[in-house]
Formats: structure tokens, C-alpha cells, sequence
């Protein structure tokens, strides 16, 4: 069975790897039984994963990234969940908190994504950071991608963008990315370094302690109305789910 994990990527750029791929393999080798579905990686990093060195230091590495998120699992565990509209009791893409009080609109973002922002911003819009080496990341794209225009015609703005610290993403590999995985209606927004910087100061986050994928969820005006990081990977879908869209349906009505 497989499992996929938020990723530290602080941990990954300490440690110089290409970032975050804490991944276990069904081989003899001796990485943690914890494993993610190589396939959705990008193939330069499904190649190192059949070189036993690769494996091993990425052990070393998994097992220091495994105390980290520890830590972070206790942190989010005293968070506040948000209290969700009437008649809502979960929503599939996971479990939301309010946001801390550092979270706030994105500032300073340039180019065709704060053309995105501002046109989003009187409505509902859903951010969500994304990055290749992040498999539950790559795991949810072609679901958002369903979802998107479901969200807009309930005037909802769902924007996925690419948040790569080491700025290794690029058009190219992204648009040869969505190709492969079957992502459709998503614009590839990719923030460059000082756009990773904002984006992250504006969930809350920096590049030492980022945790991907993770999504804000913005009432009109830009407000902060919830946090949450990552949906449930066992499910066959989750952004488009009805669950999902009875919770947006909710938000829109209640405002």
C-alpha cells in the first residue's frame, strides 16, 4: 500500500538533495517501509531511485525528515480547525484550520499571476503551492484541473502555483509535466524567487519551513478563510468531489 506525505523542504535544501523526495522503494534496500507512488515524479528523479548510494543517503535524510514532520504534526495539532458552514461536518480535501495570523493576501507578486490575484480577488479564491518533486502535489493536478471551472461557475478562482524554492521547475518541464499527467485548465503559473518568497510569507511559511502542498482558502476582499495541506490521496477525487462542492456552494451563500 502505498502513502504519500506533506513534504518538508526545508529539509531537503539543508541537506542539498533535489528537495523533498522522501521516498521509500520496493527494493532490498534499506529504506523506510513509508512509500509514495514513484510514477508521478519527474524521471530524473525516478532514475536516482534505482541507485542504491541515492537510496541510501536519502534514508539518512528520510529519517531526519520523519522528526521534523513529527514536530510539525504536534504543532498542527494544537491549531484551531475551522468551524465549517452549517450541515458541513468534513470536506475531501482535508482538514481545514483558520489561518494563523501571519497569513494574509500575497504581496509584491508580479506578472500574469497578480493579473490572476486581482482578478479572482471580489470572489472566493483558492491558492494551492505546489512544486514536480512533490508527489502528493503531482498526485491532485489533474483533479484540480477538473475542478477549476466547477469552482468558477460558482464564482470561485482556483489557482495552482508552482513554488519551487531552487527555481529547478521551469515552463518547459511544467508544461511536458501537465502533458503527461492529463492536467487540464490550470494556467502553469511558476513564481520566481522572489514570488516563492512572497507567496510563502503569505501562507505563513518561509523557505526553511515550507510544507507542500499546501492551499488558502481567500473570502472576498482577500480575506484569510482557511488553511489546509493537501487532500486525501486515497480518495478517487477530492477537489471535485460533491463534498467539495457543497462546501464551496455553502461559502458563496454566505456571503
Amino acid at each position: 500500500m502505498t502513502r504519500i506525505s506533506w513534504i518538508p523542504a526545508g529539509i531537503a535544501l539543508i541537506a542539498g538533495l533535489v528537495a523533498g523526495t522522501y521516498i521509500g522503494m520496493q527494493t532490498n534496500s534499506p529504506v523506510s517501509p513509508d512509500l509514495v507512488d514513484l510514477s508521478v515524479l519527474p524521471e530524473d528523479l525516478r532514475e536516482q531511485h534505482r541507485h542504491d548510494a541515492f537510496l541510501e543517503l536519502e534514508a539518512k535524510n528520510y529519517a531526519m525528515a520523519k522528526e521534523i514532520m513529527a514536530q510539525q504534526e504536534a504543532e498542527r495539532a494544537n491549531r484551531p480547525l475551522k468551524t465549517l458552514p452549517d450541515g458541513i461536518k468534513s470536506v475531501p480535501l482535508g482538514r481545514m484550520y483558520e489561518p494563523e495570523p501571519e497569513v494574509h493576501w500575497p504581496e509584491n507578486i508580479g506578472g500574469e499571476l497578480a493579473q490572476a490575484l486581482d482578478d479572482g480577488k471580489d470572489g472566493w479564491v483558492i491558492l494551492s503551492y505546489w512544486a514536480s518533486w512533490c508527489a502528493p502535489c503531482v498526485h491532485e493536478l489533474p483533479d484540480m484541473g477538473k475542478a477549476a471551472p466547477l469552482y468558477a461557475t460558482k464564482g470561485v478562482t482556483l489557482i495552482a502555483v508552482n513554488t519551487d524554492p531552487m527555481q529547478k521547475d521551469t515552463p518547459e518541464s511544467v508544461q511536458k509535466l501537465f502533458a503527461e499527467r492529463g492536467v487540464e485548465n490550470l494556467v502553469p503559473y511558476i513564481a520566481d524567487r522572489a514570488g516563492v518568497v512572497a507567496l510563502l510569507n503569505a501562507s505563513g511559511q518561509s523557505v526553511m519551513s515550507m510544507n507542500l502542498p499546501t492551499s488558502i482558502i481567500y473570502a472576498p476582499g482577500g480575506v484569510p478563510y482557511a488553511t489546509f495541506s493537501g487532500a486525501d490521496t486515497k480518495l478517487e477525487t477530492a477537489w471535485a468531489a460533491d463534498g467539495t462542492l457543497q462546501f464551496l456552494d455553502q461559502l458563496v451563500a454566505q456571503n
